[in-house]
């Protein structure tokens, strides 16, 4: 039996990353609609290489914080109720943490690749890319919160600081804007 919470998790990061599903199962992971319905019901698992290109959804780390919010949700019926909603809260509070001691450097990007089908993924996703370096070739932590464009502008204006615009948001309000912007 699948883990409920991670496909919850894994579905949200489809709708915020693809047009579509469909988009995602039939040119990433090359499956009928009937086995993906299958997979979201629990009822089978994703061979392994197509659990891999589930997971590069995520980054390394962030994939890894999915792993310890499919576990709580095992144990905890608040988590298993809203498993999103606590993934997005860990994300944020970890890059709060990461910005109040300055361990991470920030960049902003597009998820704009002219490589890819624009019916595919969704265009002109803003990302706040958060990355901690350990200084050792290729360990690094990133954690990529993707926000409504308004939120970038008024940063890079500095006319809001982003550790102060994170302690007075959280994924529930950003949430919001993003759907009062469609």
């Amino acid at each position: 039996m699948m883990n409920q919470a991670l496909i919850t998790i894994v579905l949200h990061a489809i709708k915020e990353q693809y047009v579509t599903e469909k988009a995602f199962y039939s040119t990433q992971l090359g499956i009928s609609s009937q086995s993906w319905d299958r997979w979201k019901k629990g009822e089978h698992g994703l061979k392994p290489d197509n659990m891999q290109v589930v997971a590069k959804l995520f980054t390394d780390y962030e994939w890894m914080l999915v792993q310890k919010v499919c576990r709580n949700a095992d144990i905890l019926p608040e988590v298993a109720e809203e498993p999103v909603r606590e993934y997005h809260f860990l994300k944020y509070q970890i890059a709060k943490k990461w910005l109040k001691t300055g361990i991470a450097s920030v960049k902003w990007h597009s998820t704009e690749n002219p490589k890819e089908d624009v019916s595919v993924r969704k265009s002109a996703v803003t990302t706040l890319r958060l990355e901690t370096n350990y200084d050792f070739w290729s360990y690094k932590d990133i954690l990529d919160l993707r926000l409504p464009s308004v939120i970038r502008h008024q940063i890079e204006a500095k006319k809001i600081d982003l550790l102060e615009w994170m302690s007075e948001n959280n994924p529930d309000t950003i949430q919001e804007l993003k759907e009062t912007k469609k």
